[in-house]
Protein backbone atom coordinates (compact mmCIF):
# COMPACT_ATOMS: atom_id res chain seq x y z
CA UNK A 1 0.00 0.00 0.00
CA UNK A 2 1.18 3.43 -1.02
CA UNK A 3 0.53 7.07 0.94
CA UNK A 4 0.66 9.73 -0.58
CA UNK A 5 1.01 13.43 0.46
CA UNK A 6 0.26 16.45 -1.45
CA UNK A 7 3.59 18.87 -1.24
CA UNK A 8 2.84 22.47 -0.94
CA UNK A 9 4.28 25.86 1.18
CA UNK A 10 2.40 28.96 1.76
CA UNK A 11 4.02 30.67 -1.10
CA UNK A 12 2.65 31.45 -4.37
CA UNK A 13 4.21 28.05 -5.82
CA UNK A 14 5.31 25.07 -4.07
CA UNK A 15 7.77 23.74 -6.72
CA UNK A 16 8.21 25.20 -10.37
CA UNK A 17 8.33 28.91 -9.03
CA UNK A 18 8.00 30.52 -12.30
CA UNK A 19 4.66 28.64 -12.56
CA UNK A 20 2.97 32.09 -11.55
CA UNK A 21 3.78 33.36 -14.77
CA UNK A 22 0.87 30.29 -16.02
CA UNK A 23 -2.96 31.68 -15.88
CA UNK A 24 -4.06 28.41 -14.78
CA UNK A 25 -2.13 28.63 -11.89
CA UNK A 26 -4.68 29.29 -8.98
CA UNK A 27 -2.13 29.28 -6.05
CA UNK A 28 -0.37 32.51 -7.30
CA UNK A 29 -3.11 34.28 -5.02
CA UNK A 30 -4.83 31.85 -3.73
CA UNK A 31 -2.50 31.48 -1.16
CA UNK A 32 -3.50 34.14 0.83
CA UNK A 33 -7.09 32.80 0.94
CA UNK A 34 -8.58 30.73 3.05
CA UNK A 35 -10.95 29.35 0.98
CA UNK A 36 -8.85 28.56 -1.47
CA UNK A 37 -6.57 26.08 1.01
CA UNK A 38 -10.05 24.83 2.21
CA UNK A 39 -10.65 23.67 -1.48
CA UNK A 40 -7.88 22.09 -2.36
CA UNK A 41 -7.76 20.30 1.54
CA UNK A 42 -11.54 18.97 0.52
CA UNK A 43 -10.29 17.81 -3.00
CA UNK A 44 -7.54 15.56 -1.37
CA UNK A 45 -9.44 14.57 1.79
CA UNK A 46 -9.97 10.88 1.22
CA UNK A 47 -7.55 10.66 -1.39
CA UNK A 48 -4.16 11.44 0.01
CA UNK A 49 -3.34 10.46 3.37
CA UNK A 50 -1.60 13.66 4.03
CA UNK A 51 -0.77 17.44 3.25
CA UNK A 52 2.42 18.05 3.51
CA UNK A 53 3.33 21.57 4.18
CA UNK A 54 7.41 22.97 3.58
CA UNK A 55 8.54 26.20 5.26
CA UNK A 56 11.19 28.62 4.94
CA UNK A 57 12.19 31.45 7.02
CA UNK A 58 14.36 33.68 5.33
CA UNK A 59 14.80 35.19 2.32
CA UNK A 60 17.89 34.14 0.05
CA UNK A 61 20.17 36.71 -0.62
CA UNK A 62 23.45 34.59 -1.75
CA UNK A 63 22.81 34.24 -5.48
CA UNK A 64 25.36 37.55 -6.50
CA UNK A 65 25.21 38.30 -2.76
CA UNK A 66 21.54 40.10 -3.48
CA UNK A 67 17.91 39.27 -2.91
CA UNK A 68 17.00 41.33 -5.53
CA UNK A 69 17.21 37.91 -7.73
CA UNK A 70 15.26 36.36 -4.98
CA UNK A 71 11.95 38.93 -5.39
CA UNK A 72 12.45 39.27 -8.91
CA UNK A 73 12.34 35.36 -9.29
CA UNK A 74 9.79 34.78 -6.51
CA UNK A 75 12.29 32.08 -5.09
CA UNK A 76 10.82 30.79 -2.15
CA UNK A 77 9.48 34.71 -1.13
CA UNK A 78 6.88 36.06 -0.08
CA UNK A 79 5.89 33.26 1.76
CA UNK A 80 2.96 33.17 4.92
CA UNK A 81 3.20 30.27 8.19
CA UNK A 82 1.66 27.42 7.58
CA UNK A 83 1.05 26.66 11.40
CA UNK A 84 -1.79 29.12 11.44
CA UNK A 85 -3.78 27.38 9.22
CA UNK A 86 -3.67 24.01 10.00
CA UNK A 87 -6.81 24.08 12.67
CA UNK A 88 -9.16 25.39 9.81
CA UNK A 89 -8.01 23.05 7.67
CA UNK A 90 -8.89 20.21 10.28
CA UNK A 91 -12.13 21.96 10.53
CA UNK A 92 -12.86 21.67 6.45
CA UNK A 93 -11.58 17.88 6.72
CA UNK A 94 -12.39 14.48 7.96
CA UNK A 95 -9.15 12.11 7.11
CA UNK A 96 -6.30 14.55 5.59
CA UNK A 97 -3.35 14.07 7.69
CA UNK A 98 -1.67 17.50 7.90
CA UNK A 99 2.26 17.78 8.35
CA UNK A 100 4.01 20.90 9.07
CA UNK A 101 7.33 22.06 9.05
CA UNK A 102 9.33 23.91 11.84
CA UNK A 103 12.33 24.58 12.58
CA UNK A 104 14.33 23.01 15.41
CA UNK A 105 17.02 25.40 15.05
CA UNK A 106 15.18 28.59 15.45
CA UNK A 107 11.93 27.50 17.85
CA UNK A 108 12.65 27.06 21.12
CA UNK A 109 11.36 23.53 22.03
CA UNK A 110 8.85 24.22 25.06
CA UNK A 111 6.74 27.12 22.62
CA UNK A 112 6.88 23.94 20.00
CA UNK A 113 5.87 21.25 21.28
CA UNK A 114 2.69 23.51 23.01
CA UNK A 115 1.75 24.50 19.58
CA UNK A 116 1.95 20.60 18.11
CA UNK A 117 -0.03 19.03 21.27
CA UNK A 118 -2.91 22.16 20.69
CA UNK A 119 -2.86 21.30 16.77
CA UNK A 120 -2.86 17.27 17.42
CA UNK A 121 -5.95 18.02 19.68
CA UNK A 122 -7.74 19.79 17.04
CA UNK A 123 -7.31 17.55 14.54
CA UNK A 124 -7.98 14.93 16.17
CA UNK A 125 -4.64 13.19 16.18
CA UNK A 126 -4.05 13.70 11.90
CA UNK A 127 -1.12 15.70 12.64
CA UNK A 128 3.00 15.13 11.20
CA UNK A 129 6.35 17.47 12.50
CA UNK A 130 8.54 17.85 9.87
CA UNK A 131 11.40 18.35 11.19
CA UNK A 132 14.42 20.87 9.94
CA UNK A 133 17.27 22.37 10.92
CA UNK A 134 17.48 25.35 8.65
CA UNK A 135 20.32 26.67 6.83
CA UNK A 136 19.82 30.40 5.41
CA UNK A 137 22.21 33.26 6.44
CA UNK A 138 19.12 35.85 7.50
CA UNK A 139 16.96 33.34 8.68
CA UNK A 140 19.68 32.58 11.10
CA UNK A 141 20.18 36.52 11.75
CA UNK A 142 16.74 37.66 11.70
CA UNK A 143 15.90 34.78 14.51
CA UNK A 144 19.31 33.99 16.74
CA UNK A 145 22.48 35.50 16.87
CA UNK A 146 23.87 33.99 14.18
CA UNK A 147 24.57 30.95 12.22
CA UNK A 148 24.70 27.74 13.66
CA UNK A 149 26.89 25.16 11.58
CA UNK A 150 25.79 22.57 9.73
CA UNK A 151 26.54 19.21 11.90
CA UNK A 152 26.00 21.40 15.05
CA UNK A 153 22.47 21.91 13.90
CA UNK A 154 21.25 18.22 13.95
CA UNK A 155 23.48 17.50 17.13
CA UNK A 156 20.85 20.66 18.71
CA UNK A 157 18.03 19.05 16.57
CA UNK A 158 18.67 15.31 18.42
CA UNK A 159 18.65 17.09 21.86
CA UNK A 160 15.34 19.11 20.72
CA UNK A 161 13.67 16.31 19.97
CA UNK A 162 14.91 14.92 23.28
CA UNK A 163 13.18 17.79 25.40
CA UNK A 164 9.53 17.75 23.43
CA UNK A 165 9.10 14.06 23.31
CA UNK A 166 9.71 14.45 27.27
CA UNK A 167 7.01 16.79 27.53
CA UNK A 168 4.59 14.87 25.01
CA UNK A 169 5.31 11.31 26.49
CA UNK A 170 6.22 11.89 30.01
CA UNK A 171 4.98 14.98 31.56
CA UNK A 172 1.09 13.71 31.91
CA UNK A 173 0.06 10.56 32.91
CA UNK A 174 -2.97 8.93 30.82
CA UNK A 175 -5.35 9.71 33.76
CA UNK A 176 -4.13 12.59 35.27
CA UNK A 177 -7.15 14.72 33.99
CA UNK A 178 -9.87 13.12 37.03
CA UNK A 179 -12.25 16.15 36.38
CA UNK A 180 -13.34 15.14 39.62
CA UNK A 181 -16.42 18.27 40.12
CA UNK A 182 -17.32 16.57 44.20
CA UNK A 183 -14.41 17.26 44.53
CA UNK A 184 -13.04 19.73 43.49
CA UNK A 185 -10.10 18.20 41.52
CA UNK A 186 -9.36 18.63 37.55
CA UNK A 187 -6.16 17.07 37.69
CA UNK A 188 -4.20 14.74 39.99
CA UNK A 189 -1.09 16.33 40.76
CA UNK A 190 0.81 13.11 40.94
CA UNK A 191 -0.41 12.71 37.43
CA UNK A 192 1.66 15.73 36.33
CA UNK A 193 5.33 15.93 36.44
CA UNK A 194 8.20 18.40 35.73
CA UNK A 195 10.66 17.10 33.16
CA UNK A 196 13.57 19.07 34.55
CA UNK A 197 15.76 18.23 31.38
CA UNK A 198 19.62 20.11 31.46
CA UNK A 199 21.29 19.60 28.54
CA UNK A 200 24.15 21.50 26.07
CA UNK A 201 21.53 23.55 24.42
CA UNK A 202 18.50 23.60 26.44
CA UNK A 203 17.17 23.74 29.84
CA UNK A 204 13.61 22.98 30.21
CA UNK A 205 11.75 21.90 33.24
CA UNK A 206 8.17 21.54 32.22
CA UNK A 207 5.80 20.68 32.89
CA UNK A 208 3.83 20.15 29.64
CA UNK A 209 1.02 22.82 29.04
CA UNK A 210 -1.29 20.14 27.25
CA UNK A 211 -2.54 17.20 28.47
CA UNK A 212 -2.26 14.27 26.37
CA UNK A 213 -3.67 14.63 22.89
CA UNK A 214 -4.95 11.78 20.57
CA UNK A 215 -1.28 10.90 19.20
CA UNK A 216 0.80 12.64 22.02
CA UNK A 217 3.85 12.83 19.66
CA UNK A 218 2.99 13.96 16.44
CA UNK A 219 4.45 11.66 13.39
CA UNK A 220 8.24 12.53 13.11
CA UNK A 221 9.03 13.67 9.70
CA UNK A 222 12.64 14.47 8.54
CA UNK A 223 14.33 15.11 5.24
CA UNK A 224 17.64 15.14 5.50
CA UNK A 225 19.93 13.55 2.99
CA UNK A 226 23.46 14.79 3.78
CA UNK A 227 25.62 12.27 5.74
CA UNK A 228 24.72 14.08 8.99
CA UNK A 229 21.06 14.60 8.30
CA UNK A 230 20.46 10.95 7.30
CA UNK A 231 22.31 9.61 10.42
CA UNK A 232 19.83 12.02 11.82
CA UNK A 233 16.72 10.90 10.52
CA UNK A 234 17.47 7.25 11.41
CA UNK A 235 18.21 7.45 14.77
CA UNK A 236 15.18 9.90 15.23
CA UNK A 237 12.22 10.28 12.25
CA UNK A 238 9.48 7.70 11.48
CA UNK A 239 8.47 8.99 7.80
CA UNK A 240 11.54 10.61 5.87
CA UNK A 241 10.97 12.34 2.76
CA UNK A 242 13.78 12.41 -0.07
CA UNK A 243 14.99 13.67 -2.98
CA UNK A 244 15.97 11.25 -5.92
CA UNK A 245 16.16 11.83 -9.59
CA UNK A 246 15.96 8.79 -10.21
CA UNK A 247 14.89 5.20 -8.75
CA UNK A 248 18.16 3.57 -8.32
CA UNK A 249 19.47 6.86 -6.52
CA UNK A 250 16.46 6.34 -4.68
CA UNK A 251 16.93 2.19 -3.86
CA UNK A 252 20.59 3.36 -2.49
CA UNK A 253 19.30 6.13 -0.52
CA UNK A 254 16.53 3.45 1.10
CA UNK A 255 19.18 1.07 1.54
CA UNK A 256 21.39 3.63 3.01
CA UNK A 257 19.23 4.47 5.91
CA UNK A 258 17.64 1.76 6.70
CA UNK A 259 21.36 0.05 6.95
CA UNK A 260 21.85 3.42 9.41
CA UNK A 261 18.30 2.89 11.35
CA UNK A 262 20.03 -1.09 11.77
CA UNK A 263 23.29 0.16 13.20
CA UNK A 264 21.27 2.53 15.91
CA UNK A 265 19.23 -0.30 17.18
CA UNK A 266 16.31 0.46 15.73
CA UNK A 267 14.03 -1.99 13.31
CA UNK A 268 14.64 -0.82 9.99
CA UNK A 269 10.91 -1.69 8.61
CA UNK A 270 9.96 0.96 11.22
CA UNK A 271 11.01 3.71 8.76
CA UNK A 272 8.60 5.02 6.16
CA UNK A 273 9.97 6.04 3.08
CA UNK A 274 8.38 9.05 0.86
CA UNK A 275 10.42 10.09 -1.91
CA UNK A 276 9.47 13.06 -4.28
CA UNK A 277 7.63 12.75 -7.28
CA UNK A 278 6.17 15.28 -9.83
CA UNK A 279 3.26 13.46 -12.10
CA UNK A 280 2.32 14.73 -15.38
CA UNK A 281 -0.46 12.47 -15.63
CA UNK A 282 -3.51 13.06 -18.64
CA UNK A 283 -5.67 10.88 -20.22
CA UNK A 284 -3.35 10.67 -23.03
CA UNK A 285 0.26 10.29 -22.92
CA UNK A 286 0.28 13.21 -25.38
CA UNK A 287 -1.93 15.03 -23.15
CA UNK A 288 0.50 14.54 -20.38
CA UNK A 289 3.54 15.47 -22.27
CA UNK A 290 1.69 18.63 -23.47
CA UNK A 291 1.27 19.23 -19.45
CA UNK A 292 4.81 19.01 -19.15
CA UNK A 293 6.13 21.24 -22.05
CA UNK A 294 3.99 24.27 -20.92
CA UNK A 295 5.43 24.12 -17.70
CA UNK A 296 9.07 23.78 -18.73
CA UNK A 297 8.36 26.79 -21.29
CA UNK A 298 7.93 29.35 -18.65
CA UNK A 299 11.25 28.03 -16.58
CA UNK A 300 14.14 30.64 -16.34
CA UNK A 301 17.60 29.42 -15.78
CA UNK A 302 17.73 31.79 -13.04
CA UNK A 303 15.35 31.03 -10.84
CA UNK A 304 17.66 27.53 -10.46
CA UNK A 305 20.41 29.46 -9.96
CA UNK A 306 18.35 31.28 -7.07
CA UNK A 307 17.50 27.93 -5.64
CA UNK A 308 20.95 26.18 -6.09
CA UNK A 309 22.59 29.59 -4.15
CA UNK A 310 20.10 29.66 -1.70
CA UNK A 311 19.96 25.62 -0.54
CA UNK A 312 23.35 25.28 -0.57
CA UNK A 313 24.44 28.44 0.94
CA UNK A 314 27.05 29.07 -2.36
CA UNK A 315 26.91 31.53 -4.76
CA UNK A 316 26.21 30.00 -8.83
CA UNK A 317 26.73 33.13 -10.53
CA UNK A 318 30.44 32.94 -9.90
CA UNK A 319 30.13 30.15 -12.80
CA UNK A 320 30.11 29.72 -16.48
CA UNK A 321 27.35 27.80 -16.90
CA UNK A 322 28.61 25.35 -19.17
CA UNK A 323 31.17 24.71 -16.33
CA UNK A 324 30.91 21.36 -14.85
CA UNK A 325 28.45 20.41 -11.51
CA UNK A 326 30.75 19.49 -8.69
CA UNK A 327 30.94 18.82 -5.16
CA UNK A 328 31.81 21.63 -2.62
CA UNK A 329 31.88 22.13 1.22
CA UNK A 330 28.90 23.32 1.32
CA UNK A 331 27.07 24.96 4.67
CA UNK A 332 23.69 24.88 3.57
CA UNK A 333 21.27 21.65 2.18
CA UNK A 334 23.97 19.32 1.36
CA UNK A 335 21.35 16.97 -0.02
CA UNK A 336 20.27 19.07 -2.65
CA UNK A 337 23.27 18.89 -4.65
CA UNK A 338 23.58 15.35 -3.47
CA UNK A 339 20.63 14.46 -5.52
CA UNK A 340 22.14 15.23 -8.67
CA UNK A 341 25.97 13.91 -7.82
CA UNK A 342 24.17 10.53 -7.37
CA UNK A 343 22.32 10.39 -10.67
CA UNK A 344 24.23 8.11 -13.42
CA UNK A 345 24.74 11.34 -15.05
CA UNK A 346 27.09 14.22 -15.28
CA UNK A 347 25.80 17.87 -15.14
CA UNK A 348 26.74 21.27 -16.19
CA UNK A 349 25.53 24.05 -13.65
CA UNK A 350 23.48 25.02 -16.31
CA UNK A 351 21.61 21.95 -16.78
CA UNK A 352 21.12 21.55 -12.74
CA UNK A 353 19.90 24.76 -12.67
CA UNK A 354 16.84 24.40 -15.05
CA UNK A 355 16.36 21.11 -13.23
CA UNK A 356 16.70 22.42 -10.00
CA UNK A 357 14.27 24.90 -10.67
CA UNK A 358 11.19 22.32 -10.53
CA UNK A 359 13.18 20.51 -7.79
CA UNK A 360 15.08 17.26 -8.03
CA UNK A 361 11.84 14.95 -8.04
CA UNK A 362 11.34 12.27 -10.02
CA UNK A 363 8.99 13.20 -12.92
CA UNK A 364 6.48 10.78 -14.66
CA UNK A 365 4.84 11.78 -17.91
CA UNK A 366 1.87 9.73 -19.15
CA UNK A 367 -1.37 7.94 -18.35
CA UNK A 368 -2.81 6.69 -15.14
CA UNK A 369 -1.41 3.29 -16.17
CA UNK A 370 1.44 3.98 -16.93
CA UNK A 371 2.80 6.20 -14.18
CA UNK A 372 1.12 3.89 -11.75
CA UNK A 373 3.44 1.21 -13.17
CA UNK A 374 6.02 3.52 -13.02
CA UNK A 375 4.77 3.99 -9.17
CA UNK A 376 5.24 0.14 -8.09
CA UNK A 377 8.77 -0.07 -9.61
CA UNK A 378 9.71 2.63 -6.82
CA UNK A 379 7.95 0.26 -4.48
CA UNK A 380 9.86 -2.65 -5.14
CA UNK A 381 12.86 -0.33 -5.01
CA UNK A 382 11.54 0.53 -0.98
CA UNK A 383 9.23 3.65 -0.97
CA UNK A 384 6.40 3.20 1.05
CA UNK A 385 4.61 5.67 -0.53
CA UNK A 386 5.25 9.19 -2.18
CA UNK A 387 4.98 13.11 -1.42
CA UNK A 388 3.34 14.45 -4.65
CA UNK A 389 4.32 17.84 -6.15
CA UNK A 390 2.82 19.41 -8.43
CA UNK A 391 4.12 22.89 -10.26
CA UNK A 392 0.38 23.84 -11.08
CA UNK A 393 -1.81 24.00 -8.20
CA UNK A 394 -4.84 23.04 -7.50
CA UNK A 395 -5.01 21.33 -11.35
CA UNK A 396 -1.97 19.00 -11.17
CA UNK A 397 -2.71 17.67 -8.05
CA UNK A 398 -6.60 17.32 -8.77
CA UNK A 399 -5.54 14.99 -12.01
CA UNK A 400 -3.74 13.00 -9.23
CA UNK A 401 -7.46 12.87 -7.33
CA UNK A 402 -9.02 12.17 -10.57
CA UNK A 403 -7.13 9.67 -12.45
CA UNK A 404 -4.15 8.53 -10.74
CA UNK A 405 -5.59 7.60 -7.38
CA UNK A 406 -8.51 5.84 -8.85
CA UNK A 407 -6.00 3.64 -10.97
CA UNK A 408 -3.77 2.62 -7.66
CA UNK A 409 -7.49 1.94 -5.73
CA UNK A 410 -7.81 -0.78 -8.64
CA UNK A 411 -4.34 -2.28 -8.42
CA UNK A 412 -4.88 -2.24 -4.31
CA UNK A 413 -1.93 0.15 -3.72
CA UNK A 414 -4.17 3.21 -2.21
CA UNK A 415 -6.20 2.42 1.02
CA UNK A 416 -9.35 3.83 2.14
CA UNK A 417 -8.89 6.36 4.91
CA UNK A 418 -10.77 6.81 7.87
CA UNK A 419 -11.22 8.70 11.17
CA UNK A 420 -7.50 6.69 12.75
CA UNK A 421 -5.22 8.92 13.62
CA UNK A 422 -2.33 9.62 11.60
CA UNK A 423 0.34 7.42 13.80
CA UNK A 424 -2.21 4.72 13.16
CA UNK A 425 -2.29 5.05 9.45
CA UNK A 426 1.58 5.39 8.63
CA UNK A 427 2.82 3.71 11.44
CA UNK A 428 0.15 0.95 12.71
CA UNK A 429 1.05 1.95 16.12
CA UNK A 430 -0.89 3.62 19.26
CA UNK A 431 -0.45 7.00 20.91
CA UNK A 432 1.00 5.41 23.77
CA UNK A 433 3.77 3.29 21.71
CA UNK A 434 5.72 5.88 19.75
CA UNK A 435 8.98 5.38 18.04
CA UNK A 436 11.23 5.66 17.61
CA UNK A 437 12.90 4.99 21.56
CA UNK A 438 14.92 7.88 22.41
CA UNK A 439 18.54 8.29 22.33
Amino acid sequence: MFDLFAYVNCSHSPTVEDAWRLPDHEMADGYRNLSFWTDLATTLDGAFAGLFFADAYNVADRYRDSVAPTVRRGEQFPENDPLPLLSALAGATESLGLVTTASASLYPPYLLAKKLSTLDDLTDGRVGWNVVTSAGRLEFENVLDGRIPHDERYDRAAEFLTVVRSLWEDSWDDDAVVRDAAGGTYADPEGVSFVDHEGEYFDVPGPHMTQPTPQRTPVIFQAGQSDRGRAFAARNAEALFSFSLSRTGFADYAADVRERAADAGRDPNDLRLYPAITPYVAETAADAERERDRVLDVIEPETGLVRLSNHLDHDYSQYDTDEPLEAIDADGIRGALRAFLADDREWTVGEAAVRYARYPTAEFVGTPASVADELEQWGEAGADGFVVTAPVVPGGLEAVVDLLVPELRDRGLVPRYGNETLRERLLDRPADDPAPPRR
